[in-house]
């Protein structure tokens, strides 16, 4: 076995074990009795990107791109229901998933017009603007955490430090490969990804502790 068949089977495997990383959230909304206070665009825009990529694998007859993101649709589903199990005010993911759907069915529909030649690099630029795209989330909890509550408490991190390894192996995987698209994809990606873990130092959450980094938790040291 090569070299690169040996990375894209671990490849794999790390995209697949990374995708269970949002069950410690579940975990965490089990524990509160509620999802209040995080948000569901993180689990929404996700989506809108596997669709696009398994999509662009289907068109190109990339097996592993769509085993891949075929596993991380239906982790996200559940996700998703479990999002809308615990949080209350569920107004924001109903308007956001009817989003996601007309988005979806307009997007295949304008590629699926294309000529058939045309349509995997039409698939791979929409792809690839769909997992920027879908750094919104990430923006917005930024923005959140750095203007409106001063805090990183609901973040996260173990998904952040996940992310942080992912983005650079798929990053190094598409210099490998030569894909362009999913190469300027994954840096917009570590970029975002890195201004995160810095407001983990700059704006740590209240009442846990940043695993690696050490900080905070403050609040429930003085209870």
């Amino acid at each position: 076995m090569s070299f690169m068949q040996l990375y894209t089977v671990w490849l794999t495997l790390f995209s697949i074990s990374f995708t269970f990383l949002p069950l410690f959230v579940v975990s965490d909304w089990k524990k509160r009795g509620s999802a209040d206070g995080f948000s569901s665009v993180n689990f929404v825009l996700p989506v809108f990107m596997m669709s696009c990529w398994f999509k662009h694998g289907y068109l190109t007859n990339d097996n592993l791109n769509m085993l891949i993101n075929g596993i991380n649709l239906c982790l996200f589903a559940f996700y998703i229901a479990a999002f809308a199990f615990y949080q209350p005010k569920r107004k924001y993911l109903y308007g956001q998933l009817a989003t996601l759907i007309i988005a979806l069915f307009t997007l295949f529909s304008y590629v699926d017009n294309k000529p058939a030649e045309a349509q995997p690099d039409s698939m791979g630029s929409i792809a690839a603007a769909a997992q920027v795209a879908s750094l919104a989330g990430n923006v917005y909890d930024l923005k959140r955490a750095i203007f409106d509550l001063k805090t990183t408490e609901y973040i996260p991190a173990s998904i952040q430090f996940g992310l942080f390894a992912l983005t650079i192996q798929w990053s190094i995987f598409a210099l490998l490969v030569g894909n362009s698209y999913m190469l300027v994809a994954n840096l917009a990606g570590l970029t975002v990804n890195l201004a995160t873990l810095a407001t983990f130092v700059a704006y740590p959450p209240k009442t846990w502790k940043v695993p690696i980094f050490g900080v905070g938790g403050e609040e429930k040291k003085q209870k």
